[in-house]
């Protein structure tokens, strides 16, 4: 009961929190809302509210209408505003009857138009005109149409400020800032203009914070503003110079900036005719230097936030970097483990290398100890007795086990020829004993250390790939997410990174739910529409119990896929595995493995080496690194000789390229545009050495061509009839193809030798 009322509280305070937020949100629009209103555009013209109007949230537009027609229907310098408050009047019931289309009202371009002609139709029915006459009227049209643009862009990232903003958000927040600074103008104390005293305060926080791009940017603003509001020329001026000074030396430290700010507007202040009002211009920038100096550091720091320009500091960038630093590392650490534990090995190896002697020395003191001819074999007929040595070694490798190997003269001479073989035999197992299990040793640490080179040359590979120029589209995660909870799929983490081409990738892992119904095509479905992305479907995992989901674009092309296989006996068990996915990532792959022999041992070698490498692929490592794992698994999976062939084609769908990699394995066949091109392999298959690579090659494809790769079975002698079927196919499914050509290679073994026979045959064909 405690922990419930503990969680009630918490959720009444969240709900106090937002609530008061969402008041505060409200009422500050109103506020800008009346203030802009205020802002005039030469000579008492007022559009800036009806620009803001346009520009501003849909979800504070009732509050920003009330602060808009109060700052319209109150005097303003004398004018009345009703035209704009029709004006304004037309904007909101614009915005009201397209409120549903989201994407056309959010368009900064659209709350442009709106505004424009809204001010432009108003002023032209109300017969407006003045001493500027038409062309200050086009131009009221103009930069009320430029206005609602700047605000409508500002106001989709004013939430996140302390982000970091673009250069383009930048100046767009600062033509905000001059916009309200211009509405303030009318406020004045003892003769000193509030607007002006701000406006200090905000280009120096600009230069301080945000360098030379932002301090120029708010003094650019200010100044045109201020002009259009009536503000002399030279004033205006004087702040852009004196903004260019302070960012030259905001290096220096805030003291040094704002003198070089005052000391530039007083030179420039007093160029002109001394009067009253170049006194005025002095102290109110006095004042705001003043005022800048006394702000708290912890207020300098927001200020650092918002005026920061982030491409300085691009966040994925950094993180991309970052990850390859601590994956390089990483990789570059495994290398050397291994490179240490060889050095060890190689000088362990060196001392603990079993010298033949010792067999020696055990035949002289087990069978020779206290002999009286001791002496006379091992000094005055050592090389009869080395000969005797050997002769006995001959016989127990040819499993001789008693001592009618040795040489009849030593026989006749020797007085313990029994005791002597026993002792020669005991010296030379031990002997051969060590160096087989040092050997042994070094074929475990050879494994262990391919191991190793595996994961370091995976984890390279992943750095290059961040190195590449992956970035992170966080706004559409969020949004793939929310997408998934609609169809009752609950992710908890998501991640929707966007490849060097533009491709984006969806990566979510899902909630532990027993009761959660994966359907691929309701998933692809809910992401393209969420995402507005033509998303292919989904490759789901599931690895220790967590489930996983990836998606990557759509591509151009697509796979006709035919498997076919027959066993070397009728009713064994085919010794061939194979294996076919898409990698989640715009590439379908597909792998044969072909195992030592036929029957069950050759099914059970070939299944290992299908299903790991599968695994592997599927779980991020590279070609080159899941071969050199599954070698090393091959080698020591039993203690008898074990061995397959690995061959891989992956087909890039968006590009039609496909990468041939083959071990051990059979030739692929290729046919592109008719013709017919065929890739050998001259590699060992896995499980034999210690070292293994692949044959490579690179093919570009376009729709219709064809790929088939198959086991040795197939074309034991040559590949010729297997190019002639693979011309005269036309019109068929691949699985067709693959049928056929396993039916013929059947009935063309006329060696008297049976083998097992796959073909997997795919063809390319647009989406």
């Amino acid at each position: 009961m405690k922990d419930v009322n503990v969680l009630s509280a918490k959720n009444e305070n969240d709900f106090k929190t937002e609530f008061l937020s969402g008041m505060l949100r409200h009422l500050a629009a109103a506020a800008v809302g009346f203030v802009l209103c205020k802002a005039a555009f030469f000579g008492g013209r007022l559009p800036f509210g009806v620009a803001f109007m346009a520009g501003c949230p849909v979800a504070l537009l009732p509050s920003t209408a009330i602060g808009i027609f109060a700052g319209y229907f109150l005097p303003a310098f004398g004018i009345t505003g009703f035209k704009y408050v029709a004006a304004a009047l037309a904007v909101l019931a614009v915005r009201f009857m397209l409120i549903f289309n989201k994407r056309l009202i959010s368009n900064p371009l659209f709350a442009g138009l709106i505004s424009s002609l809204s001010v432009g139709v108003t002023g032209a029915v109300a017969r407006y005109g003045d001493s500027g006459g038409s062309l200050y009227f086009a131009l009221e049209v103009l930069a009320c149409g430029i206005v609602a643009l700047a605000l409508s862009r500002t106001s989709a990232f004013i939430y996140r400020l302390d982000r970091g903003l673009s250069a383009e958000e930048l100046g767009c927040l600062m033509i905000l800032c001059a916009l309200m600074l211009s509405g303030l103008w009318g406020l004045s104390v003892a003769g000193l203009r509030l607007s002006c005293v701000l406006a200090v305060i905000l280009i120096l926080c600009a230069s301080k914070y945000g360098g030379d791009t932002a301090g120029i940017s708010s003094a650019v603003a200010v100044s045109l503003f201020f002009f259009f509001a009536g503000r002399s020329a030279q004033e205006c001026l004087v702040y852009t110079v004196a903004a260019f000074c302070a960012g030259l030396v905001c290096a220096y430290g805030k003291y040094v900036q704002l003198s070089a700010f005052f000391a530039a507007c007083v030179f420039f202040g007093v160029v002109g005719p001394l009067n009253a009002q170049t006194a005025v211009f002095i102290t109110e920038s006095a004042l705001g230097c003043l005022f800048f100096a006394l702000l708290p550091k912890s207020t300098g720091i927001k200020f650092a936030r918002v005026f920061t320009c982030f491409p300085k500091i691009s966040v994925n960038n950094d993180l991309n970097r970052a990850v390859t630093l601590r994956l390089s590392e990483a990789a570059q650490g495994i290398k050397d483990v291994k490179c240490t534990v060889d050095e060890v090995a190689a000088r362990l190896e060196d001392i603990n290398a079993p010298s033949f002697s010792s067999v020696l020395s055990t035949a002289e003191r087990e069978a020779c100890g206290g002999c009286k001819m001791r002496a006379h074999c091992w000094e005055a007929k050592r090389d009869v007795t080395l000969d005797a040595v050997f002769s006995v070694i001959k016989a127990v490798k040819a499993g001789v086990t008693d001592e009618s190997a040795l040489p009849a003269s030593f026989k006749s001479r020797c007085l313990r020829p029994e005791n002597f073989f026993g002792a020669v035999k005991k010296g030379y197992l031990e002997y051969a004993g060590i160096i087989a299990g040092n050997s042994r040793i070094s074929d475990i640490r050879q494994a262990v250390g391919d191991q190793f080179e595996g994961i370091a040359i995976m984890l390279e590979e992943l750095s290059q790939e961040y190195l590449s120029g992956i970035r992170f589209d966080n706004s559409a995660a969020l949004t793939a997410v929310s997408a998934l909870k609609n169809i009752g799929i609950y992710a908890d983490e998501c991640s929707a990174p966007i490849d060097k081409y533009g491709r984006m990738e969806m990566n979510l892992k899902l909630a532990k739910t027993s009761e959660t119904v994966l359907n691929k095509r309701d998933i692809m479905r809910a992401l393209s529409l969420s995402c507005e992305r033509n998303f292919a479907p989904p490759v789901i995992k599931n690895t220790s119990g967590e489930t996983f989901i990836s998606l990557s674009e759509r591509a151009e092309y697509g796979i006709d896929i035919g498997v076919f296989q027959r066993s070397a006996k009728p009713g064994d068990i085919c010794g061939d595995a194979y294996s076919y996915f898409t990698d989640g990532r715009g590439h379908f792959i597909m792998l044969l493995s072909d195992g030592m022999g036929t029957g069950s041992r050759a099914a059970v070698d070939s299944a290992m080496a299908s299903g790991l490498m599968s695994r592997l692929i599927k779980s991020g490592f590279g070609f080159d690194c899941a071969l050199k794992i599954l070698n090393s698994s091959m080698l020591f999976k039993s203690a008898d000789e074990s061995l397959a062939t690995m061959d891989i084609a992956s087909i890039d769908l968006h590009t039609g390229t496909v990468e041939l990699y083959k071990a051990g394995a059979a030739p692929t066949l290729v046919k592109r545009g008719g013709k017919i091109g065929r890739a050998v392999s001259t590699s060992m298959p896995i499980g034999i050495l210690t070292s293994v690579s692949f044959d490579k090659a690179s093919i570009k494809l376009s729709c219709g061509d064809i790929t088939v790769i198959f086991s040795d079975g197939a074309a034991p002698d040559n590949t010729d009839w297997l190019k002639e079927e693979l011309s005269q196919f036309k019109n068929g499914t691949a699985q067709d193809l693959a049928e056929r050509l396993v039916s013929v290679a059947a009935s063309r073994r006329a060696d008297g030798h049976t083998d097992d026979i796959t073909v997997l045959a795919a063809i390319l064909k647009k989406q």
